[in-house]
């Protein structure tokens, strides 16, 4: 166990919630990033990813998801829309009620 936890920002939530892989049209090769390129989409499939968060209710909800959309939610604060990959349940989950992304700690800012 390491002295320190990693941590993330929710500033990087974005880097590590909204990655896309595609194989490459030039090389070959997959390719993970946030762009991608036209030429990609039809190969293009969003990377899962695990998180634990607390819903509005004071629930621990965890699981292994991708991100559907992004958006500014009414009430403040950036919401996204996931899919778990297991159950294939919707969810809205907010920024700032999310504990940990892939195993790193979300940090309060």
């Amino acid at each position: 166990m390491p002295k320190i936890q990693p941590t993330i920002s929710y500033q990087e939530l974005r880097k590590v919630m909204e990655q896309w892989t595609w194989k490459d049209p030039r090389t070959g090769l997959e390719v993970t990033g946030y762009n991608v390129p036209e030429a990609a989409r039809k190969t293009a499939r969003q990377k899962p990813f695990y998180f634990r968060a607390v819903t509005i209710k004071g629930e621990v909800i965890a699981g292994t998801a991708i991100c559907l959309k992004v958006f500014f939610g009414l009430k403040g604060g950036n919401q996204r829309m996931v899919q778990f990959v297991e159950s294939r349940q919707i969810r809205r989950i907010r920024d700032y009620l999310v504990i940990e992304v892939n195993g790193l700690r979300v940090i309060t800012h």
